[in-house]
């Protein structure tokens, strides 16, 4: 097998798993890791029922991991070995699981199970090249939310309409794990019905922190004051601190900022959407294109003076910070 072999956790089948072949799973998302190992696991029990044993790799000792890893002992049969926190192994025992590789066996297949890999040893070298790699890293982008939303709608015989796609990767953390158990609460409420609308989506996500975050950002865009404060006081009533709703004020504006001076530039919005803003979402882009059409460069800096003063009053003051936070909005969506 190429050093170079390596396919995403998302993209992993089971149709090539094959008693005698090793895994190696490598990343920080434990979602992800375990989702593999279950389809492994159920592959090889399935074709060869294997006996599956779990170490963990901050605990194991050289000799001990040696005696798991002699299939021919008296004992052996059909063996599946998962090998956990290999990231925590100390030298001489990583050397073992590596030379287990000059000459592994036929009737047991190893995962091995780590955050990350460390080229300066011999060892992880012979793993590497010796195992099919599977990258399991948490979302970075919405992308990769929507990649696994496709996988996952799949095979629960289910689709949802374009703007459920929309609001489920707009109101959603940017977590496997998360987005699964919402995902499993709105195939729930959706029972009886093949496809996911956006008021399913709404019905579970509308009250989440992520989900009151973009309401909230909606209403500043077109400048509502009662959606803005029914959405701050759903922040805050959520244990939200007044000093995180503030930060979300100054992001939200500097990002408006940002879109009227690439306009003055005589930036199209189609290059705006292409080539800049690449920290929002493709579709989140677009709404902030349109909700820079409630403000001007004249009213951001009305805007942003209101904001260097409610910061000096969170800093001077004795006034209540959501007493603060109130006057600031009110003050900023008449600006």
């Amino acid at each position: 097998m190429s050093e170079n072999s390596a396919v995403t956790a998302l993209d992993f089948s089971p149709a090539s798993v094959k008693l005698g072949k090793s895994y190696l799973l490598v990343g920080t998302d434990a979602y992800l890791a375990d989702r593999v190992l279950d389809k492994l696991n159920t592959k090889l029990k399935l074709d060869d029922a294997v006996d599956k044993t779990i170490l963990y790799g901050d605990e194991l000792k050289s000799a001990v991991l040696a005696e798991h890893l002699d299939a021919f002992s008296i004992f052996s049969s059909a063996k599946l070995i998962v090998i956990r926190n290999v990231e925590k192994m100390d030298k001489k025992e990583l050397d073992t699981l590596g030379d287990y590789f000059d000459s592994p066996s036929e009737i047991q297949s190893l995962v091995i199970v780590t955050e990350k890999m460390d080229a300066r040893f011999a060892a992880w070298k012979k793993i590497k090249a010796s195992c099919l790699q599977i990258t399991c890293e948490p979302p970075k982008y919405g992308g990769a939310i929507r990649a696994w939303l496709d996988i996952e709608l799949k095979s629960i015989h289910k689709s949802m309409t374009p703007k459920a796609i929309e609001e489920f990767i707009n109101r959603i953390e940017l977590d496997f794990y998360h987005a699964a158990n919402e995902l499993n609460k709105i195939d729930l409420l959706s029972s009886g019905r093949t496809t996911i609308t956006e008021k399913d989506v709404f019905k579970s996500l509308g009250t989440t922190r992520a989900g009151t975050l973009i309401d909230f950002y909606r209403a500043l865009g077109k400048r509502q004051i009662k959606q803005s404060l029914e959405a701050m006081d759903k922040m805050l009533f959520a244990d939200w601190e007044p000093l995180q709703v503030f930060f979300h004020f100054n992001k939200f504006y500097w990002i408006i900022w940002r879109i009227l001076l690439l306009k003055k530039a005589h930036i199209s919005e189609n290059e705006i959407l292409s080539k800049h803003l690449n920290d929002l979402f493709q579709n989140q882009k677009r709404e902030y294109l349109d909700f820079s059409k409630s403000y001007s460069l004249a009213s951001l800096d009305t805007i942003f003076g209101i904001l260097l003063e409610t910061d000096s009053q969170f800093k001077l003051s004795v006034a209540e910070a959501n007493v603060l936070l109130c006057n600031c909005l009110i003050k900023l969506l008449e600006a």
